[in-house]
């Protein structure tokens, strides 16, 4: 689902990947991050590594379809976060089934 107009900007992760089981509106250029966290584990550097790539996902994958979220300034340090701990927590629909 596409951020409201009048609140504060999202990344629209849904438009590449999908995070939820009952979200049906998702996009498949990027992997599902279904599970992020049940899957990859809850470690300091699982976190790091989440946060690192949507900041820059190009110090990752050279060629990737992802955008620079952070080096461009779309989202701020502090959205980022949000974003890593929708992935992260354990209770966050990314994680539920």
């Amino acid at each position: 689902q596409p951020d409201a107009p009048m609140t504060p900007r999202g990344g629209n992760c849904y438009a590449c990947h999908e995070l939820a089981k009952k979200e049906v509106a998702y996009g498949t250029i990027g992997p599902s991050l279904h599970n992020f966290g049940k899957i990859r584990g809850y470690s300091d550097d699982i976190v790091k590594y989440a946060y690192d790539k949507i900041y820059n996902s190009n110090s990752f994958t050279a060629c990737t379809n992802m955008p620079r979220f952070g080096l461009h300034h779309w989202l701020t340090p502090e959205e980022i976060t949000h974003i890593v701990a929708f992935l992260m927590d354990p209770e966050s629909p990314v994680n539920k089934d």
